[in-house]
């Protein structure tokens, strides 16, 4: 079903269109067999026991050899490795770090050739937080495992996937919310709210729409949720119920938004760092993120102070495997725990603010299915006026698109305003070193 017929039917039949798609995303995710070693207790923050080590090299070894078969890539890199002898240990003597640059540059040489996966891997593209979105090749199993470990998180507060929940969707749901900005798939017992719409005319309803659903847990990017504790807090409107849990992804958590939503729900956030390559999945309560040794490997690599680069290896995908993949982000660590660290010193972003009152937070989804671009960076210069800076690719340049781009961001923010293309050859990171893949001069108003 194409976007533009679902946003045309009625709010019933978009109700029963969630439910349908709920149902089969449901079958993707949990239908089917995973290894043994993966139906054991994966609960987060166990203590992290020999047999988890021993499954841990079991799945590497399993994973060298698949490598070492079908992986075009690590043929070569692997001819004289013996992977029944392996350990965790021998990675960074045996491979080099994998960058996202080096990845990028021939995406192909990563994808299994197994006769197993012939027409059978999935697809899906990573956020392009910086304009780079890439195409990630994943088998039914390693999504089914990665849920696994979603469930188990969940499973720390009595809860699972089909749980009364209530989730903030980065996607358009409707043209406009109006009086009611719930859609649900009942299959999965699923409130959807989206989090292009939420302003001060619409924080009413919102609220209203969570008071009566009452969910048992919330699934929200830090910034939609934030944004409407926000607005509520100002408009003294009261949260009647209290979920078991809020599980937050995609952004940057930080203290004081915790803080914030904890307060406000009086619930526990259990903040969850992942990623499309299925290389790394961690969630904290607050003390430190937990990485299950089953998941990935982990690897450190000092750059200042507590501040590490995070190398990790993916032990669910066999279809693409990224070994030793530099992910692109800091962590900070403050001992030698080798399935944690203490914080994500990740982007933060500002936040777009339209004509109409409202507030996007997160803005990468407009790159997807973008081709040509190397890098990019969204800045509003004015409430009307945003102007993107693009760096293009120089093998992929001609694909680029500017105006679906730009129907992209229009799409997601408002139509009353303008957007730019600025092609540049460069684009500078802040004084502190980090780069913001969204700028705001509107942020003194915010």
């Amino acid at each position: 079903m194409s976007n533009a017929i679902y946003l045309a039917m009625p709010r019933q039949l978009q109700n029963l269109a969630l439910t349908a798609y709920g149902k089969n995303l449901y079958r993707q995710r949990f239908v089917g067999g995973i290894p043994a070693n993966y139906q054991t207790d994966l609960i987060p923050f166990r203590t992290i026991r020999p047999i988890d080590l021993q499954h841990q090299q079991q799945r590497l070894q399993q994973l060298i050899q698949h490598c070492k078969d079908y992986v075009p890539y690590y043929r070569n890199l692997l001819r004289n490795v013996s992977t029944d002898k392996i350990t965790t240990g021998d990675l960074s003597n045996m491979l080099p770090i994998l960058t996202k640059a080096e990845l990028k540059k021939d995406p192909e040489l990563f994808i299994s050739t197994s006769p197993e996966f012939k027409d059978k891997l999935r697809s899906a593209n990573t956020s392009g937080s910086s304009g780079t979105p890439l195409s990630v090749k994943y088998t039914d199993e390693a999504r089914r495992i990665n849920y696994r470990f979603y469930e188990q998180a969940l499973a720390l507060f009595e809860c699972n996937y089909r749980s009364k929940s209530t989730t903030f969707a980065g996607r358009i749901l409707y043209k406009s919310p109006g009086k009611h900005p719930d859609r649900y798939d009942s299959y999965n017992n699923t409130q959807y709210l989206s989090s292009y719409f939420i302003s001060d005319d619409t924080v009413a309803s919102y609220v209203d729409a969570l008071n009566r659903w009452a969910p048992d847990f919330i699934d929200s990017y830090p910034s939609a949720i934030v944004e409407l504790l926000k607005l509520a807090k100002q408009k003294q409107l009261k949260f009647t119920f209290s979920p078991k849990c809020v599980l937050t992804s995609s952004e940057t958590l930080t203290t004081d938004a915790r803080q914030l939503i904890e307060s406000t729900l009086n619930t526990t956030v259990i903040d969850h760092y992942g990623c499309t390559e299925m290389a790394i999945n961690a969630v904290s309560v607050g003390k430190y993120y937990f990485s299950d040794p089953l998941f990935s490997i982990l690897e450190f690599e000092h750059q200042f102070d507590n501040s590490y680069e995070l190398i990790t290896t993916g032990l669910l995908n066999f279809g693409m495997p990224l070994l030793r993949y530099k992910i692109g982000d800091l962590v900070e660590r403050s001992s030698d725990f080798a399935h944690g660290f203490d914080a994500i010193d990740g982007r933060t972003d500002d936040v777009i603010i339209t004509p109409e009152g409202k507030r996007v937070g997160r803005m990468d989804p407009a790159f997807k299915g973008i081709d040509g671009i190397e890098f990019a960076q969204i800045i509003q210069e004015k409430i009307d006026l945003i102007n993107v800076k693009i760096i293009l690719s120089p093998n992929t340049q001609h694909l680029f698109k500017p105006e679906l781009l730009i129907e992209n961001i229009k799409e997601r923010t408002s139509r009353k305003i303008n957007v730019s293309i600025d092609y540049v050859n460069e684009i500078k990171k802040g004084a502190n070193g980090k780069f913001k893949s969204v700028i705001s001069k509107m942020q003194s108003t915010q």
